[in-house]
């Protein structure tokens, strides 16, 4: 049985993994924009999360001005 990660798990896995994102740089407050993600790198990382936790998330469910806090909220709702 495969265990699907939280959306905070994929987040920043994503994040340290995919675009290199320093751990300390992870916290609630900061935003897409603080971590360097241009609008590609946006559209890039919300097909990781889709795949990563199962599901489709449209291409505009995130943005460079969200915080990480907003986004593990959205993914969390988005939830099926």
């Amino acid at each position: 049985m495969t265990t699907v990660p939280s959306p905070r798990q994929s987040l920043e896995r994503a994040l340290t993994g995919g675009f290199q994102v320093d751990t300390a740089q992870l916290s609630d407050s900061a935003t897409l924009d603080d971590l360097g993600l241009d609008s590609l790198a946006v559209v890039e990382l919300i097909d990781i999360l889709a795949a990563e936790l199962g599901r489709t998330l449209a291409d505009d469910a995130l943005n460079r001005a969200m915080t990480l806090g907003e986004i593990v909220t959205a993914l969390h709702e988005s939830a099926p």
